[in-house]
Formats: C-alpha cells, sequence, structure tokens
C-alpha cells in the first residue's frame, strides 16, 4: 500500500508540476495567480500524501492566498497571511528545510498582495529556491523538477522584461 500511495502522490505531484508550469509561464499576472492557485491545490494533496503536514498546510494556505491576490493590492491580507505562515511554521515546522518553505509563504505573502510585474517574478524566483529545500529533503520528484524549471521560466521573463531597458552596446 505504501508503494501505490508514493506512485499516486508522485502522479499527483506531477499534474500539480504541469499546471503550475503553465502558470509560471503566463505573461499576464492573473493567469499565474490563478493557475497557481489551482497548483497549489494538488500540491497540498501531493506533500499531504508524501508525509508533510506542513507542506500541506502551507499550499492550501497559498491556494486561498492566490485567489484573494487576483483581486489587487491588499497590504491588510499581506500582513495576515504572512502571520499565519509563521504560526503555521510554529506549530508544524520540525526541520531547516521545512522553515525555509515557511520563509516562502511568508515572502510569497507579501509579494502576491502588494508586487506585480517583473519584481513580482523576481520575488516568486526566491520562493521557488526556497521552496526546492523541501522537495530535495522529502525526494518529491515532481517538486525538483517543478522548482527547477519554474526558476528557469521566471528567469527567462524576467530577462525578456530587461532586455528591452539594457542599453545596446556596438562594437565600432
Amino acid at each position: 500500500m505504501v508503494g501505490e500511495t508514493t506512485w499516486a502522490a508522485q502522479a499527483l505531484g506531477g499534474l500539480a508540476m504541469l499546471l503550475g508550469w503553465w502558470a509560471n509561464a503566463q505573461r499576464s499576472d492573473s493567469r499565474l495567480l490563478t493557475g497557481n492557485m489551482a497548483a497549489a491545490c494538488l500540491t497540498a494533496l501531493h506533500l499531504a500524501l508524501l508525509g508533510s503536514p506542513l507542506g500541506m498546510a502551507v499550499q492550501l494556505l497559498g491556494a486561498v492566498r492566490f485567489a484573494l491576490a487576483r483581486r489587487g493590492p491588499a497590504p491588510h491580507l499581506a500582513a495576515i497571511f504572512a502571520l499565519l505562515a509563521l504560526f503555521q511554521g510554529m506549530l508544524l515546522a520540525q526541520s531547516w528545510a521545512e522553515w525555509c518553505v515557511v520563509l516562502a509563504a511568508m515572502l510569497s505573502s507579501v509579494l502576491v498582495f502588494q508586487v506585480r510585474g517583473p519584481m513580482l517574478r523576481l520575488g516568486l524566483l526566491l520562493c521557488c529556491a526556497l521552496n526546492l529545500t523541501l522537495s530535495l529533503t522529502l525526494l518529491s520528484w515532481s517538486g525538483i523538477l517543478y522548482q527547477s524549471v519554474t526558476m528557469t521560466l521566471l528567469v527567462r521573463q524576467l530577462w525578456g522584461s530587461l532586455r528591452p531597458t539594457l542599453p545596446a552596446y556596438t562594437v565600432q
């Protein structure tokens, strides 16, 4: 039964990964937030099946955060969600990797309610790096692959948004 649960968890993680990649490839902030909301729901179940109650709780909180963030800036919600993430960590975190996830959730709370455009993506890049630590610790193959490819997608978008503003140098 344990083997079947592991395969089911990895399959759910794979679906969440594909949905998350789609979301993070979007140029529209609204689609980015909506796709990440749906991916967070699937990832919560994936992490629960892999045995991380904190990972599950953080993802469920993230799904609600992404849903509410689609409405626009809300400084009070940023503070509330950051504090809720910290509270989750105090209750459930058992390793340094889980504290990295808590830090990512706190940062993400501020980002999705306060920031848009390239700065949102830069912050999400840092969140991915922090979340990668738990994926490595749990040996979540879809999580490792997801975070790595998502980081690449975000860097590509950031590079694309910076290119027009970089000075063009010509050799004479």
